[in-house]
């Protein structure tokens, strides 16, 4: 249980990957290592990702809104990302909810969520920047008329 919680440093965010059946145990351990590590690692953000979670029940949803809560005291903002479609499912039909807690649906919107963002532009774009500048190139490249005779 001491190597449960990852907390992976982001530049100014900790990622924190959670994965298989989270325990009380390992639950209520999370809440006070990712405040340390926001603490020590002078964090602005929490990105928790849930993507490798099988079953996420009422203790687990109770534990992440303290993080959520405590982690904005101390100025960072929480957000949940990779909630499975069934768990999702299975918390709205338990009428559990997530209040205060950003959710999203994958890793990269988390990050996007914090302005962290691909710089490099997808190869499609390249290419058609690539095409638009030849042929611009190319129009200004063409003998001008000599106006009206």
């Amino acid at each position: 249980m001491d190597n449960f919680v990852t907390c992976i440093p982001l530049w100014d965010c900790l990622l924190v990957p959670l994965h298989g059946d989270v325990s009380d145990d390992q639950a209520d351990v999370l809440v006070t290592d990712v405040l340390e590590r926001i603490k020590r690692d002078e964090c602005f953000g929490v990105l928790v990702d849930l993507s490798g979670v099988w079953t996420l029940d009422s203790h687990l949803c109770a534990v992440l809104a303290r993080l959520a809560m405590a982690a904005r005291l101390m100025g960072a903002k929480t957000v949940l990302s990779g909630m499975r479609p069934e768990i999702a499912m299975t918390l709205e039909a338990m009428g559990i909810e997530l209040r205060g807690i950003e959710t999203v649906a994958t890793l990269e919107d988390a990050l996007g969520t914090m302005g962290i963002t691909r710089v490099r532009q997808p190869r499609e774009l390249e290419d058609d920047m690539l095409m638009q500048s030849l042929l611009d190139d190319s129009r200004e490249s063409e003998p001008r008329g000599r106006g009206k005779p």
